[in-house]
């Protein structure tokens, strides 16, 4: 009976430390993608206001396709939350035995104070 336990156990802790594997991805793409965002052009299309959904979208860990991993952006209508900024929310969401998502987000200077 202690060896059954001890197993459980086991796969609960295996099952737990690859969750946390996926969650550690999943924000290292979000983050690469909203760092990506931060350093284009003000004016470049994919900071206009809209939703936007990453290309290569199942991506893997490392950002290559054929994962787990769908990244989206929402880029907020101009001056919000104030004059001269938009907010950039960037979106990873996985499904493994349920369904996962995990968000940053960051202001993006506009052209000119307000925004274009």
């Amino acid at each position: 009976m202690a060896i059954l336990g001890l197993s459980a156990a086991s796969v609960a802790l295996t099952r737990n430390s690859k969750g946390a594997d996926s969650t550690s991805a999943a924000t290292a793409l979000a983050q690469q993608k909203l760092e990506q965002l931060r350093s284009m052009p003000l004016n470049a299309t994919q900071l206009d206001p809209g939703i936007y959904y990453d290309a290569g979208n199942k991506l893997k860990a490392d950002g290559t396709s054929g994962g787990i991993f769908d990244r989206s952006w929402l880029v907020s209508l101009k001056d919000t939350p104030r004059p001269g900024l938009k907010t950039v929310t960037v979106t990873v969401a996985w499904t493994d035995s349920r369904s996962h998502s995990t968000q940053v987000a960051s202001f993006v200077r506009c052209n000119a104070v307000p925004c274009q």
